[in-house]
């Protein structure tokens, strides 16, 4: 393990030496010299500015929601790695606008509670959404027809530069599965329209949701969720991701603890031990096994984060 520079104060909000399995849902991951779980703006800051004193290069950083949608390669270590405290979850708002300023940390089923608590109606499809949000910000998640900048007006936060900046969604112009947001960006803040409902049919249609959740993907297992995007324009077959892999033959298929679900075949899942490359060497085989059946390049929707080039060769066949 390389220690940080000598040089360089390790800020309080910092751990040094941690496992990284343990913050993500799949339960796989490297480590991190240093780990900052930050709480506020101010802990940002503090990683910044000891990112930019360590020098350390883009592919040493990851920046980490509630630990969703990433496949970290365990098979190395990094220099630093940033997380959003899930007790970074205050809500300001603003009852006259209808807007309200949430801090990204929070986690999404606890929006949707805080949601339906206060009557806003639009959340509740993020009961389906794992992780933070500012997680699904940045990728713009959701389910089926639905996505997170649906309900945002604007997504804030500091860069790796140490610029606070705030993207409109016209500017960023959020696409399917696709937050657009600036690459050097950490999401403190997000902005969201908010409007008022029922608040019996909210909790009703949450709680819908969540149960719709339970009975179609392997909750059982630890997962990172979705694998891949499901196909859309020229390469599209109009069938999703889960149901080429179905229809390739790859439910069940197995790589030591890594498996490819036998109830939603676009879910990979942890049975125990399962390494980085275990889980990638499924990808890769629902990846080739839907190409050469089907003729279509599926997109991984899961962040593949830590591993050398050649190890993603596979998927430039596009």
């Amino acid at each position: 393990m390389t220690a940080p520079a000598r040089e360089t104060r390790v800020p309080a909000a910092c751990s040094v030496d941690a496992p990284l399995a343990p913050l993500t849902h799949c339960r796989i991951g490297g480590r991190a010299r240093v780990l900052c779980v930050a709480e506020s703006e101010d802990d940002v800051r503090e990683a910044v500015r000891y990112r930019r004193g360590a020098g350390l290069p883009d592919d040493e950083v990851i920046v980490l929601g509630g630990g969703a949608n990433v496949l970290i390669n365990d098979a190395r270590d990094y220099g630093l790695v940033l997380k959003l405290s899930e007790r970074f979850n205050a809500i300001e708002v603003e009852e006259e606008s209808g807007v309200a300023r949430i801090e990204a940390g929070i986690y999404t089923p606890r929006l949707v509670r805080e949601a339906a608590r206060r009557g806003w109606d639009g959340f509740q499809f993020l009961a389906g959404v794992p992780g933070s949000l500012g997680g699904a910000v940045a990728m713009n998640a959701g389910v089926r027809e639905l996505s997170t900048w649906d309900l945002v007006r604007a997504a804030e936060g500091i860069t790796w530069g140490g610029r606070r900046i705030r993207v409109e969604r016209e500017e960023a112009r959020p696409s399917y599965r696709r937050g657009n947001l600036p690459a050097d960006l950490v999401v403190t803040i997000v902005e969201c329209d908010v409007r008022g409902g029922d608040a019996d049919a909210i909790h009703a249609k949450a709680r819908e949701l969540a149960s719709s959740r339970k009975d179609t993907q392997p909750l059982r297992w630890p997962s990172w969720g979705s694998t891949f995007r499901n196909p859309s324009g020229a390469s599209s077959t109009g069938m999703t991701a889960g149901a080429l892999i179905d229809s390739a033959g790859l439910k069940g298929y197995r790589v030591g603890d890594a498996a490819i679900s036998d109830l939603h075949a676009n879910f990979i899942v942890n049975l125990g031990r399962a390494s980085a490359a275990d889980a990638l060497a499924c990808i890769r085989a629902a990846y080739e096994a839907v190409r050469d059946r089907h003729g279509v390049r599926l997109e991984p929707e899961v962040q593949l984060i830590g591993f050398p080039p050649d190890d993603l060769a596979f998927l430039e066949d596009r």
